[in-house]
């Protein structure tokens, strides 16, 4: 192949042809393509008849026990060659895994708080060791495990990480890992690992292992499998075919069709969020006007398709299966996905994705992706995910994904300005306890998309819209044997008109006052049977009562602290003891939406410390003027002896001792001269949207004219506004001003 490309390019400009014959190709290294080769089409002969392996096949296999066979492979026990996928008669077989089914449970514990992802994920900076370690229960591993081999699967929430094992201390029960996982083990909760590549893990016909310390492959034959006909490939090669340009030169119009590739391998390390980190067995980077067309790419170990800033390319009706991680992952504009049939992905990665596709705008734009008529099935995540705007998602066909992690969907987005329509979905349940699996779900940062005369068939959450604004979700069919959730958390501004909705069971709206148009809805609801009398439906078109939140019946805590924090507007996690809090409630107790904000408490016998972080999704619409209301602001309200006493605190630095709450102008003007403030905006440019602001005070318990005590409370309350999204946020809905501190929270000095 290297040969035929060299020719053409040699027989000067193009268009040329490259036609393989019926056969099986071997690559020793990736064919790759470049500008060089514009105008390129490389096909079969013959649809379907010829195969281009990343790999070599694998001889000399003679008996190692009663019921394995083996082979040796020259480069392994040197460390020269290691894979971990393989290729048996045409098919992806199973890696030795322990436990034989299912997973272990583990002991490891880690309880700090998930943010969300905009707000900064962890509410502390997990260790070292706890991002290399893993605490296990004693029956689970034999004292036989062979550290060389063993890799290790650490389930997380919406992701996981595979790595490998450094050492075992049996005393302390601890697996040290090669290198560090994406989370910690035990973070969200899930005590979840698998191990693979142990012959301890050969429990059934069919599955493999790769002996590193022996130099050697290991297969367990299936019933009817003769050694001597059977054809094994061992990848050597992480991508096939490349066509790569560069930011000046791009590779063009190049198209790709007719046959198959097969056998690529991953590299041991955690594959991240939709196991984007593997190579894919077909790359593009830099290309424009490039086709996929009718290929088979199958029985690889990382992505089958993976490609980046391309443009105006098109992937047409390719099968894509048996993929040890993502079907297709690929990012650029004005691209098409149509027709493609893409199945029983995440063979061995879970966090994999049937299709994950970007469009690096996040204005309004119509030169994103056009996904259409795609069959997706057979995913243990989401089977898409998108990101960026100018979208268009249209009569794809999905089914039985969400199979094994959480917190996603058939369709997942980080959207703006798309369009989802005549999309079918069904049967997708969550598996386990988690986050949830859904139909359609845009989450954080979402806005002003379209969800139309889509269908949702066995789904209890066919919507799930998270930190979104500005949706319209019409003319849909939602139906469900069991009870029905309509999914809103910290959105706003969504309307939900003319769909139907048929539930087993209630069906809930959560939190109703994201929703500002509900209108034309039609709900059959209930209908379970009692024993053998059926229960008529409830058929209406009223939004499903909620009750409002209540307010809070515990305190907030303020930990006691050795050495007062320093007040610079940087809240380091060495300073501040405790857990982070949600300011999370709008002034009338519901859910607040947007960007979250976290507040931390913390005092000593001198002063009452307050810290306040602020996310935004645009550093670019930060406001650091001082009027309330208008600018960026966080304000502390607190009883003292002369009453209750409003601070504001602005972005830009400056701080403001108010009388809204009736005390009087000097002794307001008292606590703001000794009252220590300090405000800092963080974030790089306009439109990162990890970003925001944060605030210190150090507020004088002399001042206030309070005496502090462990075991103490102070009414009190927080309240912030952002001029991003013009939302009021409070610790505690006071159902009006924040300085209502009858109807607030409580402080209690721990």
């Amino acid at each position: 192949m290297e040969a035929a490309r060299d020719a053409a390019r040699a027989a000067g400009a193009g268009p040329h042809r490259i036609v393989l014959l019926p056969g099986d190709y071997y690559l020793a290294a990736p064919l790759e393509l470049d500008a060089r080769d514009n105008g390129l089409t490389l096909e079969a002969e013959e649809a379907g008849r010829a195969t281009v392996y990343g790999g070599r096949a694998v001889t000399g296999w003679r008996r190692d026990g009663e019921r394995f066979w083996c082979a040796d492979l020259p480069g392994v026990k040197e460390g020269k060659w290691d894979f971990r996928a393989l290729v048996v008669d045409g098919r992806l077989p199973e890696r030795a895994r322990m436990p034989e089914n299912g997973a272990f449970t583990h002991d490891s514990v880690f309880n700090a708080r998930w943010l969300s992802s905009v707000g900064g994920g962890w509410e502390r900076k997990p260790t070292p060791a706890e991002l290399t370690t893993l605490v296990y229960r004693p029956a689970d591993l034999p004292a036989s495990l062979d550290v060389r081999n063993a890799e290790l699967r650490v389930y997380h929430m919406w992701d996981d990480s595979l790595v490998g094992v450094a050492s075992n201390d049996v005393a302390r029960r601890t697996l040290h890992f090669t290198t560090p996982s994406r989370h910690p083990a035990g973070a969200f909760g899930v005590k979840k690992f698998v191990i693979f590549n142990t012959r301890e893990g050969m429990t059934r016909p069919g599955q493999w292992y790769l002996d590193r310390s022996a130099g050697r492959l290991v297969y367990w034959p299936l019933p009817g499998d003769e050694m001597t006909k059977v054809r094994i490939v061992a990848p050597t090669l992480e991508r096939v075919i490349s066509i790569a340009g560069s930011a000046k030169v791009r590779a063009e119009n190049i198209t790709l069709r007719n046959f198959a590739v097969q056998a690529t391998t991953t590299p041991l390390k955690p594959g991240g969020f939709s196991a984007g980190e593997y190579e894919g067995a077909v790359t593009l980077v830099n290309a424009s006007g490039c086709t996929l067309e009718q290929l088979d790419i199958c029985n690889v170990g990382g992505q089958a398709v993976k490609a980046w800033a391309m443009s105006g390319c098109r992937i047409a009706r390719c099968r894509i299966h048996d993929v040890g991680a993502c079907g297709i992952r690929c990012g650029g504009d004005r691209c098409a996905i149509v027709s493609n049939h893409i199945h029983h992905v995440g063979r061995y990665q879970p966090s994999a994705v049937a299709l994950q596709f970007s469009h690096a705008s996040r204005e309004s734009s119509t030169n994103g992706f056009h996904i259409c008529r795609n069959e997706i099935h057979d995913a243990p995540y989401s089977g898409m995910t998108a990101s960026g705007g100018g979208h268009v998602i249209e009569e794809n066909l999905i089914y039985r994904v969400m199979r094994e992690l959480h917190d996603g969907a058939a369709i997942y987005g980080m959207l703006n300005h798309s369009v989802l329509r005549r999309n079918v979905v069904r049967d997708v349940v969550e598996i386990g306890q988690g986050y949830g699996a859904s139909a359609y779900y845009l989450d954080e940062g979402s806005h002003d998309c379209v969800i139309e005369r889509n269908v949702a068939v066995g789904v209890p959450v066919p919507v799930h819209n998270h930190i979104a604004a500005r949706l319209v979700i019409r003319d849909n069919v939602f139906l469900s044997d069991t009870r029905m959730k309509l999914s809103f958390p910290r959105s706003v501004d969504c309307t939900f008109t003319g769909n139907t909705l048929f539930a087993g069971g209630p069906i809930s709206v959560t939190p109703p006052h994201a929703v500002t148009n509900w209108a034309g809805n039609t709900l059959y609801e209930g209908g379970a049977k009692e024993g053998q009398t059926p229960v008529r439906y409830a058929i209406g078109d009223a939004m499903p009562a909620s009750p409002p939140p209540a307010r809070r019946s515990w305190p907030f805590e303020a930990a006691r602290v050795a050495r007062a924090p320093v007040i610079d507007g940087e809240i380091g996690d060495d300073e501040w003891p405790g857990s982070m809090q949600s300011v999370d409630r709008l002034p009338s107790r519901w859910g607040a939406s947007g960007a979250p904000a976290f507040a931390k408490f913390a005092y000593d016998d001198r002063c009452l410390y307050v810290a306040v972080n602020t996310v935004l999704f645009d550093i670019g619409l930060l406001r650091k003027d001082e009027v309330w209301g208008a600018d960026d602001g966080a304000e502390v309200c607190i009883a003292g002896a002369q009453g209750t006493f409003v601070l504001r605190g602005f972005a830009g630095g400056a701080l403001h001792s108010v009388t809204d709450a009736g005390v009087a102008a000097e002794a307001a003007a008292r606590v703001k001269a000794a009252v220590r403030f300090a405000a800092k905006p963080y974030g790089k440019t306009k439109g990162d949207w990890k970003s925001g602001w944060r605030a210190e005070w150090a507020i004088p318990f002399e001042a206030l004219g309070v005496a502090p005590k462990a075991g103490g409370k102070i009414a009190f309350n927080l309240g912030v506004y952002r001029a991003e999204d013009r939302v009021w946020r409070s610790l505690e809905g006071a159902l009006g001003e924040n300085w209502r501190l009858d109807q607030a929270a409580e402080l209690l000095l721990k």
